[in-house]
């Protein structure tokens, strides 16, 4: 299959066209956190998801990496037909001028595919925790899942290319819930956050995916914030003792 739009294209394997329809289309972005990008690679790690396609925009970015399946590209498609599930995984986030083609193509992907219901991954700053909650949703009015949590809260703006697929959703009536672990904004990565989004993806699609080792990670991150923190006290306190005349 082969959809196009302006400026962006959509490439996936013919088998996964002529396969048994999705249940679930899942992605996320480099947001608050990375949470996004994070949950929805461990996710197709873990799962032994195959690639089968890729979204190519017009300006290719200058830098890849190697993975088990090879170079890895911008924005990659994976599926395994035993499991009904199709992640985007989004190592970059789509430009402003091309994100209009982008969310084009991946809408139609999604009503071609037959997908029962699109799961969406971003972060939201811990500041709006109101309780012990762990994360909030938001669901489109076609959305038939419902969520054990708050919803998200009236006032603050979900912004980037997710609210944009969000939109697109809502307005093409899929059925689509985002969900939004509680992070904090200024960590370029949270792997304690994502771990809260795999264990919500696990009870929906009903599948027990570990999370032990986003667990391991976060601890090793925050054993490092932590010595860079007594490091910079016990830097400011030798500073504080010395006197200048």
């Amino acid at each position: 299959m082969r959809i196009k739009s302006k400026r962006v294209v959509l490439e996936v394997d013919d088998e996964l066209t002529g396969s048994d329809h999705i249940r679930f289309f899942i992605t996320g972005f480099q947001g608050f956190g990375g949470v996004g990008h994070l949950t929805t690679k461990y996710l197709t790690s873990t799962l032994k998801l195959r690639r089968v396609g890729y979204v190519l925009p017009s300006a290719i970015p200058d830098f890849t990496s190697l993975e088990d399946y090879g170079l890895t590209l911008p924005h990659e498609l994976f599926a395994a037909r035993n499991r009904g599930i199709v992640t985007l995984v989004n190592h970059v986030n789509p430009s402003r001028r091309e994100l209009s083609d982008f969310v084009k193509v991946i809408v139609e992907f999604v009503k071609s595919m037959g997908v029962e219901h699109a799961i969406l991954i971003g972060g939201l700053d811990e500041r709006f925790r109101e309780g012990d909650e762990k994360f909030r949703w938001l669901p489109t009015r076609s959305a038939r899942i419902r969520l054990d949590a708050p919803l998200f809260m009236k006032g603050p703006y979900i912004v980037g290319p997710l609210a944009s697929l969000l939109v697109a959703f809502e307005l093409e009536r899929i059925p689509a819930i985002t969900i939004l672990p509680y992070t904090q904004p200024t960590r370029r990565v949270d792997p304690r956050a994502a771990a809260v989004a795999i264990e919500v993806i696990s009870k929906i699609v009903g599948v027990e995916i570990p999370t032990a080792e986003l667990i391991e990670y976060a601890e090793y991150i925050e054993r490092a914030e932590e010595e860079v923190r007594k490091m910079l006290e016990a830097q400011e306190s030798r500073g504080s003792n010395k006197i200048y005349m």
